[in-house]
C-alpha cells in the first residue's frame, strides 16, 4: 500500500494507509464512544428502560460495520483521529493548516476510500473521457 503524499507549505509528507487491524481497532473505539454518547443522551432524555434497551440493540447492529469508520472520516474529530493513527499516534504540527475538506479526504484515503473528483460540467461527477 502506497502512502498518501500531502504537500503543506512546500513540504511533502507521506501519510501511511492504515492496515486492516488498525482500521478494526479504530472502528471499535469509535463504536464504543458512540455507544457511550448514546447512553448519555438516553439518560439525559429520561428514556425508560425498555426503549433504552431497544436503542442500544439497534446501535449494536452497527458494530463492526465499515460504515462506522467511513462516516467518522467526514467529521473533523474523526478525520483527525484517523490521520493521527496513520501517523503513528502523533499529528504533525503543520497538519493544523489543512482544511476540514482536505483532512476528511486524507482520512478516507488512509482507510482505503478514494473519492472521485467532480468534473466540471458533469452531472454525475465522473471524469469525462
Amino acid at each position: 500500500m502506497n502512502p498518501i503524499p500531502i504537500t503543506i507549505g512546500g513540504e511533502t509528507t507521506l501519510v501511511p494507509r492504515l492496515r486492516i487491524q488498525q482500521i478494526i481497532d479504530l472502528s471499535t473505539r469509535r463504536f464504543e464512544r458512540d455507544r457511550l454518547d448514546l447512553v448519555a443522551d438516553l439518560n439525559d432524555a429520561g428514556v425508560d428502560a425498555e426503549n433504552r434497551l431497544a436503542q442500544l440493540r439497534e446501535h449494536r447492529k452497527e458494530c463492526g460495520l465499515s460504515s462506522v469508520i467511513v462516516r467518522s472520516a467526514f467529521s473533523v474529530e474523526g478525520a483527525i483521529e484517523i490521520v493521527t493513527d496513520a501517523m503513528g499516534g502523533e499529528l504533525p504540527q503543520q497538519f493544523a493548516s489543512i482544511s476540514p475538506d482536505e483532512m476528511s479526504r486524507l482520512a478516507l484515503g488512509c482507510i482505503g476510500v478514494e473519492l472521485e473528483e467532480k468534473a466540471e460540467g458533469s452531472a454525475e461527477g465522473k471524469a469525462q473521457a
